[in-house]
């Protein structure tokens, strides 16, 4: 079950930094700030990009 779990964090963290550099009215130093974040920190980062940032 842990395997699974791990997997679908990965697979989520990829969607949402490939998400990231798709919006264009952001400049590449804040994408790439926040892919870091959003890789470092795997399920809270993608919450917080999923609630607060994803409509911006």
């Amino acid at each position: 079950m842990a395997k699974i779990v791990y997997i679908i964090g990965i697979l989520l963290t990829i969607w949402c930094v490939l998400d990231i550099f798709k919006k264009s009215s952001w400049g590449i130093i804040k994408k790439l700030i926040i892919a870091i974040l959003v890789v470092a920190t795997s399920w809270v980062g993608f919450a917080v990009y999923y609630i607060f940032l994803k409509n911006k």
